[in-house]
Order: structure tokens, then C-alpha cells, then sequence
């Protein structure tokens, strides 16, 4: 069997995973602090959490722009922007390997990868998990499943002449 893959095609991939793991816990840290400094309204609530307006009846137009004005004003925070920044870079570059590389390889490689990065970057920030065997056991679901897109591609690939895109078009 030959390799499929090359390095360029494999340092795409760790860069793409590397990103996306990477930047997920701190985009999550980054939101979080943001929930934890905001302090609740001065709006009257009814049973159901919702907002009451002076007539008595509930304000989902109220309701629904204080929600897009959360949303929006978590990105005046440094900690959430620049992590989503990182990321969106890593979509680019995802989106790049898409175009250049084999479908059924780039898709579960990348997000295994990016899932690897990802518990170890909580786990360097002291994110504790509840149950780390059922994160092992997920992990090694994983690596199974890319190992046999891996190996399915490859017996693919050997079946098949190795042309470049230029020449199948």
C-alpha cells in the first residue's frame, strides 16, 4: 500500500485541529466570565422567567433584543473575540483542505484532531471532567473510526491510479 497522505496534507490537518481544539475552552472561559460579571436586570419577571411589560402582558420584543444585545456585547471582551477570531482562521483554513485534499479523510481527521486539542487545552486550564472514563472511551471510539476511514481510503487509493485533479478534469 502506498501513503495517501502527504505532509503538507497532514500539517493541515494538525494546524486545523490544533486551532479549533485550542480555542473552543477559551471561547467557552471567555463566555462564561462574561455571564459571571453580568449582573441580573432591574426587569419585574412572572412565574415563567419571562419579562413583564407595564401593561401586564409578557415583551418578547424586549426579550429578544436584550438577548442580541448579550450576544453582541460579549464581544467587547478581548477573551471572546480573539479565541473566535482564531478559530473562524482555522475555518479558512479547513475550508482550503476541504478543497484540497480527499473528503472522507479531512472531515474525521480534522475533528478528531480538533477534539484531541480540545480536552487537553481544558485540561491544561484545570477544567475537570465528570467521568474521564467515559471521555477515554469516547476518545478511543474516535481513533477507531478514523483509523477506518484511514484505512478504507487507502485501500481505495490503491485501487485506483494515482492521478492529480488536474488530470481526472
Amino acid at each position: 500500500m502506498t501513503s495517501f497522505l502527504g505532509w503538507h496534507e497532514t500539517m493541515s490537518f494538525v494546524l486545523v485541529g490544533a486551532v479549533w481544539g485550542c480555542t473552543n475552552p477559551f471561547l467557552r472561559k471567555g463566555s462564561a466570565d462574561d455571564e459571571q460579571e453580568q449582573q441580573p436586570n432591574n426587569t419585574k419577571k412572572n412565574g415563567d422567567n419571562k419579562d413583564i411589560n407595564q401593561n401586564g402582558g409578557q415583551n418578547a420584543e424586549s426579550s429578544e433584543r436584550k438577548s442580541i444585545l448579550n450576544s453582541l456585547s460579549r464581544l467587547r471582551r478581548v477573551g471572546v473575540w480573539l479565541p473566535y477570531l482564531l478559530n473562524q482562521g482555522g475555518s479558512l483554513l479547513y475550508y482550503r483542505l476541504l478543497a484540497e485534499s480527499d473528503l472522507t479523510l479531512s472531515v474525521p481527521i480534522s475533528n478528531a484532531l480538533a477534539l484531541l486539542f480540545s480536552a487537553l487545552t481544558s485540561f491544561f486550564l484545570g477544567e475537570r471532567l465528570d467521568k474521564p472514563y467515559r471521555a477515554a472511551l469516547g476518545a478511543a471510539f474516535v481513533l477507531v473510526g478514523v483509523g477506518i476511514c484511514l484505512l478504507s481510503s487507502e485501500r481505495l487509493g490503491a485501487d485506483k491510479p494515482n492521478k492529480g485533479m488536474s488530470e481526472e478534469l
